[in-house]
């Protein structure tokens, strides 16, 4: 009888939509997905709670400290690490969103060079801009269009002079 019992109790913790554990003896509803406990399961419950993202905590970060078999949550401090961002602060420069727009434009062949002293002035302007109102941000942003600006200006002047010599070459052999 006490197996039954037990097994009752097991499954009134367990959420049948998507299988977490409840956390409290008496919890009524799911503190994963909402769902109440003492419902039963549905087809669509596991695409329901598939929209929650739950996730499990890992076995290593509970500790069993009570006879009653209730586990405890022990804070530990996370091992990982966040990366830092390329750019640091929202940029909210428009001239330096601008010039990364010239930035990319430049990248097409042999039409990008009209794009590129665009990226090199509205990039200057955008650091200017960046260098008065600190609060505005997007300085890496300019500094970033300036010299892919050059950068991509140098490529685009080497494929217009290859694209001259092409018809000297052909003729020289």
């Amino acid at each position: 009888m006490s197996e039954k019992l037990l097994e009752l109790k097991s499954s009134s913790l367990t959420c049948a939509a998507c299988g977490s554990v409840a956390h409290r003896e008496r919890a009524q509803f799911c503190s994963t997905c909402g769902r109440s406990l003492d419902e039963d399961y549905r087809p669509a419950d596991a695409l329901r709670a598939s929209y929650h993202q739950q996730h499990r905590l890992p076995a290593a970060r509970f500790e069993h400290a009570n006879v009653s078999g209730s586990a405890q949550f022990v804070n530990r401090p996370s091992r990982n690490k966040t990366m830092r961002p390329i750019f640091q602060r929202q940029n909210r420069n428009g001239a330096s969103t601008t010039a990364l727009a010239f930035v990319t434009y430049s990248l097409v062949p042999y039409l990008g060079i009209l794009f590129c002293p665009g990226a090199v002035l509205v990039g200057s302007w955008g650091f200017v801009q960046s260098v008065r109102a600190t609060d505005l941000g997007g300085r890496r942003a300019a500094y970033t269009s300036i010299i892919l600006g050059v950068v991509i200006l140098g490529a685009q002047l080497f494929l217009w002079w290859i694209l001259y010599k092409i018809p000297q070459w052909g003729r020289g052999f």
